[in-house]
């Protein structure tokens, strides 16, 4: 029986585990994704092409770094071209937005992503970020390498943020995480919207959380929102002019540990001119990696290059979780955690 061939993409940083790949090398045949661009792939998925046969793809590491970051092999238009051989992919990653899911199903094709693989990462960057919206450290850091003085204007800002009501978008796992630390380590108090009540990510919380079924509601409540749910067509601009101007009389503080595309990039500008909103914490940008000019000048927002995820324990939990859906696959026929489901 012939091996099946797997394609494997790799990015330019990755925890290579080296004796699970040496292993895996006898069992199938492994091709290295080495494309310039997108129509040079879907060329080599073509009938008698070098991929016209491979039974799996395997992306992992990092998929915002190296040469093929930008290369979205998964996309709508790019399924049609896929050969009937591939049965499986398999992507690093807490989110699949870039995948185009229901024509993967229509295909036949499962999706794996790693979920929770990156919860700890992405969740300690929004707990800075959440204390960078009450402390506006950015600034401060900037006073202190440009103009000193300047930093004195933080006296009547700057707020602790303990006591304070925390709103979570999306209690997944990214999002208790983030709730667990802000509630541990900031004293705040948690709310959190969603499509349903989670009583059990509740009572992983010390004071429990208020859960609101509707988000303009919990906005009206809240000292600072972070979002941390998938970005869909329904989450598009989830927050903008509408929710700002809901905001308490004190001022809303935002974060994003997401998708850019979930705040409307000109409603939060005219939220920060008009008080609406009095801080801001973003690693992910609507247009990335091209970041607002108004917001890349404002130093009371804090700004990062969507970098959350960016940690050697994600690396290796991506290795790891990728490996673990492919080796399954082989062995019965179907992945651990597909996030679609597969007739049959």
């Amino acid at each position: 029986m012939m091996k099946p061939t797997i394609l494997l993409i790799e990015s330019s940083v990755q925890q290579i585990d080296e004796a699970r790949r040496e292993n895996l090398s006898e069992k199938v045949t492994i091709l290295k994704y080495d494309c310039t661009s997108v129509d040079k792939f879907i060329s080599r998925l073509q009938p008698g092409g070098l991929y016209s046969n491979i039974t799996a793809i395997v992306r992992t590491g990092w998929l915002k770094a190296g040469a093929y970051a930008s290369h979205r092999l998964f996309a709508t238009e790019v399924v049609p071209h896929y050969p009937p051989s591939l049965k499986l992919i398999c992507c690093s990653g807490h989110g699949y937005d870039a995948a185009d899911i229901d024509a993967l199903t229509r295909k036949g094709i499962w999706y794996c992503n790693t979920p929770d693989a990156c919860t700890e990462a992405v969740a300690n960057t929004g707990l800075a970020l959440v204390l960078e919206t009450f402390r506006y450290l950015s600034f401060a850091q900037w006073c202190a390498r440009y103009d000193w003085n300047r930093s004195r204007e933080l006296g009547l800002k700057a707020v602790d943020p303990a006591g304070m009501v925390l709103g979570i978008i999306g209690m997944g796992d990214i999002g208790l995480s983030i709730a667990q630390k802000c509630e541990a380590a900031l004293g705040m108090t948690i709310s959190y919207h969603g499509p349903r009540r989670k009583e059990d990510a509740e009572a992983r919380l010390k004071n429990g959380a208020r859960f609101y079924a509707d988000l303009d509601e919990m906005i009206t409540e809240v000292d600072c929102v972070v979002i941390a749910a998938p970005y869909t067509p329904q989450t598009h601009h989830l927050l903008s002019r509408t929710q700002f101007e809901k905001a308490k009389s004190t001022g809303l503080r935002v974060v994003n540990i997401a998708r850019g595309k979930m705040i409307d990039e000109d409603a939060l500008l005219w939220a920060l001119d008009n008080g609406k909103v009095v801080g801001a914490g973003l690693d992910v940008h609507d247009n990335e990696p091209v970041v607002n000019e108004k917001l890349r000048q404002n130093w009371m927002v804090t700004l990062l290059p969507h970098i959350a995820v960016c940690s050697r324990t994600s690396w290796s939990n991506f290795e790891r979780q990728t490996l673990d859906n492919l080796e399954a696959f082989i062995s019965t026929g179907k992945p651990l955690n597909p996030v679609n489901l597969i007739p049959g």
